[in-house]
């Protein structure tokens, strides 16, 4: 018996032996088995770590002794830890075999071929066994063309609702907690996302047979569905594909997309937290040799296809072996961090169905919330009667070489005594001056917000999420308020000379009780290029964030709200010589 208190599990995809998922030759590793107990397996253990690491690797020591003649501090470290891998089949009562792995120490799962695990396995396992008024910490993503990340913790067990989640909006990704009553007995808390990180309960006694049980027990909740009684129903909403034939197919199709370099419904994402504030991000090693390697504040899909000689004949596989590092200023190094298969962000259409790839993972929507969308929709008149916002308007911005917004923006202000234009204004909100509340405002209270349409649904991204946030700040900030109005009457951009300023400051009241949001409208404006272009054009993924902004406007706030769509004119960006 052992006084380990936390092991971490993964769920091995079925039909697969130990050779399929271990990394390395199995004569490398120790090999187990208890008949009687019904397991058997392999364990490899090892002493990773050991660079040797000084003072002239650490720019702010180089930086320190540089003022001495002789240096004067200096530094040496060696870093070793253990870490293992223990494979088990186990037999479960109903005669099968299961695959689990447990992983020890830090990176023990380097020796895991992950691409054979159950992706969503801890998330499933951890929403059938948690106590829902005991959850602890919750880790979500929104599928958005911008992709968000959000962490709540709670500091004592609390229910779902006590974290804000959104069901509807928000894809589970790490669920952690106390578990039901039923199994306090085996587990007293967990965190689960791929894996699922359990502690033991006090004074357990735990050793190898009862890992196995462990593992029947966790098997038997992962296909149980008692999570569709409770809040956690809607993740069904994008549930997680498993057909290997359907994987390959909508990875083939990805990567033909990424070959003709249209990423209209294709952006890159951080698939986790990162603990480093503004990091710089490299598509390539920096090695001792290397002056500097390019970095990039942002991930980008063009920006990492133009680092690669070569795409074509691309698959899922070659995503895979593209790195992404972090670029550590600081040491001048770059450290891995993930490939970019899983960064992408995608939505693909697949005999009839759509699917969205995020974090590595396929999901498909599922016809109850498609049905939602159109619901939503066919029950609503979101067209918005905007004569102010001009049709036909060219664009291109000769300086920039760009098709932009910013010229539509500037054409409809200068056509329109009753728009004042508020591009690149910077208005305080949450104490920064950093924030474009609205790209026009109207004499009318109309907050308009104007992007242009690129057939996919990035090129929206800021729509309609950012829509939210301003309005809310709009109603509920007096600073934003303030600084809106005193932003109209020190505005000195031509576009707005002839303008009543007087009039445009006067339709934001600095205190709250004078505000009232149903004398207010939010636009949409959506430029496009097509002889066509209505609502039902949009991708799914793009409806669904309208839907999710249109709701929070009129319902969580009372707001107005609707959207249009205007018809510019493209300009031809001009090759640039290389310098």
């Amino acid at each position: 018996m052992s006084e380990i208190k936390r092991v971490t599990l993964y769920k091995i995809k079925s039909d697969l032996e130990f050779d399929d998922y271990l990394n390395g030759d199995l004569n490398t590793y120790d090999s187990f088995a208890d008949a009687d107990a019904g397991y058997s397996g392999y364990i490899r253990y090892v002493k990773a770590g050991g660079a040797e690491k000084t003072d002239d690797a650490i720019p702010w020591l180089r930086f320190l002794n540089s003022g001495f003649d002789v240096k004067r501090y200096t530094y040496v470290a060696h870093n070793f830890f253990p870490r293992a891998i223990m494979a088990l089949r186990v037999s479960t009562d109903a005669g099968d075999n299961v695959h689990y792995v447990a992983t020890f120490g830090q990176h023990g799962d380097a020796f895991l071929d992950r691409s054979r695990i159950v992706h969503d396995f801890g998330i499933k396992v951890g929403m059938n066994i948690c106590d829902i008024d005991k959850l602890r910490r919750v880790q979500t993503s929104a599928h958005e063309a911008i992709s968000r990340q959000t962490e709540r913790q709670a500091s004592i067990g609390a229910s779902l609702r006590a974290f804000g989640i959104n069901t509807e909006a928000e894809i589970l990704r790490t669920l952690a907690g106390s578990v039901k009553n039923a199994y306090a007995d085996l587990i007293e808390s967990f965190k689960g996302k791929d894996s699922i990180q359990i502690k033991l309960p006090k004074d357990a006694q735990f050793g190898w047979s009862a890992l196995a049980d462990v593992c029947r027990r966790l098997e038997e909740r992962y296909w149980a569905a008692d999570y569709r009684d409770t809040e956690f129903r809607s993740y069904d909403n994008l549930r997680h594909e498993s057909d290997p034939d359907i994987v390959d197919a909508l990875d083939a199709a990805l990567c033909a997309k990424i070959e003709a370099l249209d990423f209209s419904k294709i952006h890159l994402a951080p698939p986790e937290f990162l603990e480093v504030d503004d990091p710089s991000f490299a598509y390539r090693k920096r090695e001792e040799d290397d002056d500097e390697v390019p970095r990039f504040d942002d991930l980008r899909i063009d920006d990492i296809v133009a680092t690669r000689r070569f795409i074509r004949n691309l698959t899922a596989g070659k995503l895979r072996t593209w790195p992404i590092y972090r670029y550590d200023e600081e040491q001048e190094r770059t450290f891995p961090l993930w490939n970019t298969y899983q960064c992408i962000v995608a939505e693909l259409e697949y005999l009839g169905k759509t699917y969205v790839l995020s974090n590595g993972l396929w999901r498909e929507v599922s016809q109850e919330l498609k049905d939602k969308v159109d619901g939503y929709f066919n029950a609503r008149d979101l067209d918005v009667d905007a004569p102010y916002l001009p049709a036909g308007t060219n664009i291109f911005h000769a300086g920039r070489n760009q098709n932009r917004e910013e010229v539509y923006n500037e054409a409809a202000a200068r056509g329109s005594d009753d728009l004042f234009l508020l591009d690149q204004a910077k208005i305080e909100i949450a104490g920064r001056r950093l924030y474009e509340v609205c790209d026009l405002l109207h004499g009318n209270k109309h907050f308009v917000h104007v992007k242009k349409y690129a057939s996919g649904s990035a090129s929206i991204s800021h729509l309609f999420t950012q829509a939210k946030m301003y309005s809310h700040a709009i109603c509920s900030d007096e600073p934003t308020r303030v600084g809106i109005a005193e932003w109209v009457q020190n505005d000195d951009h031509d576009a707005n000379a002839t303008k009543d300023k007087a009039r445009f400051a006067g339709l934001l009241p600095a205190k709250a009780a004078d505000f009232n949001d149903t004398d207010y409208t939010v636009v949409f404006c959506i430029l496009h290029d097509s002889d066509a272009f209505a609502l039902g054009d949009l991708p799914f993924m793009a409806r669904y964030e309208l839907m999710l902004a249109h709701s929070y406007l009129t319902e969580d706030r009372r707001f107005k709200a609707g959207v249009c769509f205007r018809r510019v004119e493209l300009g031809q960006a001009q090759a640039q010589p290389r310098p």
